[in-house]
């Protein structure tokens, strides 16, 4: 046996070959453990991917609807916001964000607080200026189940939701009277026309929200004291192509524009409620990933420690004939390291076969989601697809490959506190 620990220290791939071959001396056993860690590990991909996917469409959804990724508008606005606080000279800020090559879409619109009436009732409102082009614009246009969108040089027309419809009393083609309070404590008024009504699904759109065209809202800005020749606005949303880039541009961004004036927010700061609703979702996941792992644990010391109570004997054999303590260690330890590339490899393969399938095909939550789709303040599409960053894959696989590992540390130091005369006796 010195001869076999002399080949040991000397030739680290005769204790692999020994590993090996331990592992599959009952491959039943060893099947049914990579089974369970395989089927684990596909839910936990499956799962978390679709958890990303839904988190991720939300957050496409909500940029669209809301102020884009980075949003510049007036300092103290979002504390307290007021329509006498306005961007003065809307129109240059617009140049300097264009004139930096953004990848991506700047938009101008205007935000105000209005009261909107009829003949038969009056709502609190909040009035949207945009273009046709714009995002927001572009993301409601389809939900349109009435009328038609605004053109481009109508001055006079609005769009409303079916739930305000529905308080007014107003049809297309109806009038609604807009007003909104100067800060001298007078009030302007402007005649708006129905133009279309739309339904989304979301009751503080289809309930709040007045959409027009800039050169209407603007007019309000003006009763402020604004100059309509320098095109003021309330704030800028800039949409990017490569979300990955946001911290970048926004610091870009942040030192390109006067501070004293204009404050530079991305979106979490613009929607907190969506950030804590994603975070405590997330929780949810992981808590779920935690129970996995648990199971894997079990599954591999189950495996190992089993492996090593009915080779005591031999492993007395073994000491007895000079193997170290630390070369018994490490071979009981290797075998849960094989068996957790196994498990991964058999994870991965099996887990990104299902995540391939519904990346591309998606599942269709329509009958659980029903009506209702609105989730702070944005919505969910009823068909979502599991979507895996490269941060997310190493993450998982980590988590899995190194509790797997961990698993071994107990049965390898269980092997090699045996002695010699009490295993011989076993």
């Amino acid at each position: 046996m010195s001869e076999l620990k002399r080949h040991a220290r000397l030739h680290p791939a005769l204790l692999l070959r020994l590993t090996w071959r331990n592992l599959w001396r009952h491959p039943k056993r060893t099947l049914i453990t990579l089974s369970s860690i395989g089927i684990g590990f596909v839910l936990a991909v499956f799962f978390i991917g679709l958890n990303d996917g839904s988190h991720n469409a939300m957050i496409r959804n909500a940029i669209k609807l809301g102020e884009g990724y980075i949003t510049v508008q007036p300092k103290g606005y979002l504390e307290a916001p007021a329509n006498d606080k306005y961007l003065a000279d809307g129109a240059a800020l617009r140049e300097q964000l264009l004139a930096l090559n953004l990848p991506g879409q700047v938009d101008a619109r205007i935000s105000l607080r209005v009261l909107v009436s009829s003949p038969y009732n009056s709502v609190g409102a909040g009035l949207e200026g945009m273009a046709s082009s714009d995002q927001r614009a572009q993301m409601l246009q389809p939900f349109v189940i009435k009328g038609e969108w605004l053109q481009a040089d109508d001055e006079r027309g609005v769009v409303i939701g079916e739930g305000m419809a529905r308080k007014l009393k107003v049809k297309v083609g109806g009038k609604i009277v807009l007003m909104a309070g100067k800060r001298g404590g007078d009030s302007e008024a402007l005649l708006g026309r129905v133009r279309a009504i739309f339904d989304s699904s979301m009751d503080e759109l289809d309930n709040f929200l007045v959409i027009s065209n800039v050169q209407l809202a603007r007019h309000f800005l003006v009763a402020e004291g604004a100059d309509i020749n320098r095109e003021p606005l309330t704030r800028l949303a800039v949409s990017l192509d490569d979300p990955e880039s946001l911290a970048d541009w926004k610091r870009r961004i942040d030192g390109e524009l006067p501070t004293s004036s204009v404050v530079v927010l991305d979106w979490q700061q613009m929607m907190p409620q969506l950030v804590q609703f994603i975070v405590l979702d997330s929780a949810g996941a992981y808590v779920f990933l935690a129970v996995i792992l648990v199971l894997i644990v079990f599954g591999i010391v189950n495996t190992v420690l089993m492996s090593v109570l009915e080779r005591t004997r031999e492993f007395g054999l073994l000491r007895a004939l000079g193997l170290s303590r630390s070369h018994l260690l490490l071979m009981v330890f290797l075998e849960a390291t094989l068996l957790s590339v196994l498990a991964v490899g058999i994870g991965w393969t099996l887990g990104g076969l299902v995540h391939l399938w519904f990346s591309q095909h998606g599942l269709d939550l329509t009958g659980v989601l029903g009506d209702s789709t609105a989730v702070a303040g944005t919505f969910m599409d009823p068909v979502v697809r599991t979507e895996l960053s490269q941060a997310r894959v190493l993450q998982l696989t980590l988590i899995v490959f190194l509790t797997t590992l961990t698993t071994g540390i107990y049965p390898a130091i269980k092997a090699a506190r045996v002695t010699p005369v009490a295993a011989l006796r076993t």
